[in-house]
């Protein structure tokens, strides 16, 4: 069973006003990463407050929408009353995830190097990325693996807000890189092609097909047309292997 580092749905914190601070939704280990080429693997998840693009589909979005403001060293201090340098040291996997982490990449970033400061090693980090924000140099630096997930039209963003050439490029060119897109309907293959593979921002073999839905059922029903798309166009599937089981409780 998971352990909770940070709650969710926490009651309000003193704001901090002197000292770099990320708002953080919630903090969790001992679970699994749910999707994409790590889909099972053991990680932490730190989730961080706020979303640039909110999609009509989130399954996380009542969570994303609070948070408090903590410190790296209260963060530190949180990390330091439990096993996760251990855990993490011995192959965990960090996921940063959101909302949009990279609202608030400054900060991240300076946490990231604190960490590897403090413990001494340098944790394999995953950052869950909706490519709407261009990542700095230094954040491409610590970010092991970039789980990019373009929206499209069926997450019901403006395409303004969602397609962000700079930022998808710029995610193509440092570390191990994927890019999930979120299946609703047959027709969204036509979106990916017309607007990612036509154009060369991305490459076929980095693309994962995962469907769309916020439990089981509605997985279910769109599991076989996804894993048939993604055979017939010769791309991965994933599964969401969180959602599968546990639905959309959080703190998993």
């Amino acid at each position: 069973m998971s352990k909770i580092l940070i709650e969710a749905f926490p009651k309000v914190k003193k704001p901090i006003l002197t000292e770099p601070y990320l708002n953080v939704s919630e903090f969790y280990m001992d679970t699994i990463q749910g999707e994409g080429v790590y889909a099972g693997q053991p990680a932490a998840f730190l989730r961080l407050q706020g979303c640039r693009v909110g999609c009509s589909f989130c399954d996380t979005t009542e969570v994303w929408r609070q948070g408090n403001p903590y410190s790296v060293q209260e963060l530190f201090e949180i990390i330091q009353q439990t096993d996760l340098p251990d855990k993490l040291a011995k192959g965990q996997h960090l996921v940063i995830t959101g909302g949009s982490p990279l609202l608030q990449q400054e900060s991240l970033l300076l946490f990231l190097q604190s960490f590897e400061e403090q413990f001494s090693f340098h944790p394999f980090t995953e950052i869950e990325n909706e490519c709407s924000i261009v990542p700095s140099k230094g954040m491409l630096n610590f970010i092991d693996c970039w789980n990019n997930s373009p929206k499209l039209s069926n997450s019901g963003v403006n395409l303004y807000y969602r397609h962000i050439p700079e930022a998808i490029t710029c995610c193509c060119n440092e570390a191990e890189y994927w890019f999930k897109f979120v299946i609703s309907k047959e027709a969204d293959w036509e979106e990916i092609k017309y607007n990612f593979l036509r154009t060369g921002v991305i490459n076929r073999k980095d693309i994962i097909l995962m469907p769309e839905g916020c439990t089981p059922e509605e997985i279910a029903k769109k599991r076989e047309m996804v894993i048939n798309m993604a055979i017939k166009h010769g791309v991965r599937y994933s599964t969401r292997e969180h959602i599968m089981v546990w639905g959309k409780k959080i703190g998993v």
